[in-house]
């Protein structure tokens, strides 16, 4: 029986070995050709038949405003990164027939100056998979991506010749050697060079082939769209589909830090610092018109996104100053206005659930006459707008998030910017203050017609339990919103199941009680396979240094000071501050009318005001979580001072 085990694990121990030495072999025959031509769009896409392609779009941005070198150093280096212009001086032929980028001493210089030591620390595409063999084809930038960390490109031509017989001669014999070539092509609106390209493709087949564009082509870019492109890629052993990566979980949509991670995962070599991911892909029958859906719907909901958001800030800013004004012959309007803003909201997520985005006329008119409908009918029936469209609000992002996230990403109000780039997926800002407002003003309207007390703890506890689960790394992916849900929890604790009693020991409770719950979301998350934002920083810090932290915190920082000091943000702010001063004014008049309605009415504030307040500093876009927190509660305020009176 022991003779049978050891021949057993034996057997074992050869398969396993046998598998890793043919996936070695494999890997090591595997060429790839990465394409970087000037523009394309679809059309150019459908003239080299890429219905044999993956596609998908891809989104360039680097750090600051747009610029060929400092795209193709982010690629080259899996980092947005920000490179002076005029830094490239060209590409010199040594004797030994390698060839040497110009000027790139001062590009490390210039990375070094932001990140130091950022050239030691990370190693770039050329240096990272010089085992491998990369070579260079064409006369710009481009070679940036191909050279080694000093600055040099083994094999390859500084010149391209736009004849078949050429390319395909130096290719050829680029890969005799490299297993990797970087091609500078360039269309300039010339058919002949199209046929080329296509008839060049078809010849290297074989090989993995990514194609991408040096910038966004002019029959793509829209008012709207700055940094989306489309890319292409072909794997010889898989069937073509729409691409996605884990950087961003949504389909047709990959990043331009994934290029380097892909590339790497052909060849089975692993970096566990890289921000990007490798490439999956969604089943298609027909890639390029999947994509063109896609693209459409993205740019329309950029532009509903815009609509909305300015309607619901103008609302605010308007209707303010008759407020403060006390006109009284206004209150109506501002009654019906402001609870139509909260209905927007839910008739949107609530239409996430469908398509109706392909048409932003059918969006518009779909979600402002229903809001329209059932605003008139709240003012007219001198209805509680705020608790019940908070807690409707509440049930639906809860739903969403939990089983169809794509219901949240195609509503104006939970869709994440694909073009701005800045979150792909999860919870974005507005809509964590969204959840974390309607689950204070939900719980307080549902807590009137609880029995009990112990049943009101239990409620307290469900809407805790549920806000930290879906902001967290599983699900709502907002780290800076996953712990303002935890001191909002504690919060509450400290005022439901403590009843404000400040004690040493209530103090010691909350913080054991928020650092586990921390503790908890950080540990699933590291171990995971598929590491939130928090995660993979945190991994990305023990390697690369306390920097790496820094250097988000104050990109952060930077973030929040622009938003808050740019409008229209600053004046909805402003606004609000007013609105809410000037109520609370007019509170201690009606005081005794107003607690009647609402008993916990000065508790309520407190909670979000507090809550508001750190989503506004732990957020880089924490001044548009402020804003929406406080929306809610000033929609509160006018159902209990304003449709009474009417």
């Amino acid at each position: 029986m022991k003779k049978n085990k050891k021949i057993a694990i034996l057997l074992i121990f050869i398969i396993i070995l046998i598998s890793k030495v043919s996936c070695a072999a494999e890997a090591e025959d595997e060429k790839t050709v990465f394409i970087l031509i000037d523009e394309m769009d679809f059309e150019l896409m459908e003239k080299i038949d890429g219905e044999r392609f993956s596609t998908g779009l891809m989104n360039s941005k680097t750090r600051g405003s747009y610029d060929e070198l400092s795209y193709v150093t982010t690629i080259a280096t899996g980092r947005k990164v920000k490179i002076k212009e005029g830094e490239f001086k060209g590409l010199k032929r040594q004797e030994n027939g390698s060839i040497k980028v110009l000027g790139y001493e001062s590009i490390i210089k210039d990375l070094n100056s932001n990140y130091p030591d950022f050239s030691k620390k990370i190693k770039f595409f050329g240096e990272k998979l010089k085992d491998e063999g990369v070579s260079y084809i064409g006369d710009d930038f481009s070679a940036l991506i191909a050279c080694n960390k000093d600055g040099i490109i083994k094999d390859g031509e500084t010149e391209i010749v736009y004849n078949e017989e050429w390319l395909k001669n130096k290719t050829k014999s680029s890969l005799k050697d490299s297993n990797i070539l970087i091609l500078s092509y360039n269309i300039e609106n010339e058919g002949d060079r199209i046929n080329i390209l296509n008839n060049y493709l078809r010849d290297i087949e074989d090989s993995n082939i990514i194609i991408i564009p040096k910038k966004v082509p002019n029959s793509m870019k829209k008012i709207v769209n700055n940094s989306l492109v489309p890319i292409m890629y072909k794997n010889p052993y898989i069937s073509p589909g729409v691409l996605t990566s884990s950087s961003t979980n949504r389909k047709g949509v990959v990043v331009n830090l994934d290029i380097f991670p892909h590339i790497m995962s052909i060849y089975n070599i692993d970096d566990n610092i890289n921000i990007g991911k490798s490439f999956k892909l969604y089943p298609s029958d027909n890639t390029i018109e999947d994509l063109k859906i896609i693209h459409k719907e993205v740019i329309n909901m950029t532009w509903i996104t815009y609509i909305f958001h300015g309607i619901v800030y103008l609302i605010q800013v308007y209707f303010t100053y008759f407020f403060v004004k006390n006109r009284r012959d206004k209150y109506r309007d501002m009654a019906f206005y402001y609870n139509f803003l909260i209905i927007t909201i839910f008739v949107s997520f609530v239409m996430g659930f469908f398509n109706i985005h392909r048409s932003i006329l059918a969006y518009l008119i779909t979600c402002i006459m229903i809001s329209y409908s059932i605003s008139t009918w709240v003012v007219d029936k001198k209805l509680n707008g705020a608790g019940i469209f908070s807690t409707l609000t509440y049930i639906v992002m809860i739903i969403g998030m939990l089983f169809y996230p794509e219901s949240i990403y195609n509503s104006y109000m939970g869709y994440n910017n694909l073009i701005l780039g800045a979150r792909y997926y999860g919870f974005n800002n507005g809509a964590m203050a969204i959840l974390l407002s309607s689950s204070i003003i939900s719980y307080f309207t549902v807590k009137k017609y609880l029995p009990n007390r112990i049943l009101e703890k239990i409620v307290l506890l469900l809407y805790a339990i549920l806000n930290i689960v879906a902001l967290s790394s599983r699900f709502g992916v907002n780290t800076g919103g996953f712990f303002t849900s935890i001191i909002l929890f504690l919060i509450m604790v400290y005022t439901v199941f403590f009843e404000g009693e400040f004690t040493f020991k209530n103090t010691i409770i909350l913080i054991l009680l928020g650092f586990l719950i921390l503790y908890a979301n950080l540990y699933i998350d590291l171990n995971s396979l598929n590491r939130g934002h928090a995660g993979s920083l945190i991994y990305r810090a023990k390697i690369l240094g306390k920097k790496e932290v820094y250097d988000i915190a104050i990109v952060k920082l930077k973030e929040l000071f622009k938003f808050t000091i740019s409008p229209p943000w600053i004046i909805v702010l402003i606004s609000q501050i007013i609105f809410i001063k000037n109520f609370w004014d007019k509170f201690k008049e009606r005081s005794i009318y107003i607690l009647e309605i609402r008993p916990e009415i000065q508790k309520e504030y407190l909670i979000v005001i507090i809550t508001a307040i750190v989503a506004f500093f732990i957020n880089d876009t924490g001044v548009i979580a402020f804003i929406y927190m406080l929306q809610y509660f000033i929609v509160l305020f006018v159902n209990i001072y304003i449709v009474e009176e009417l």
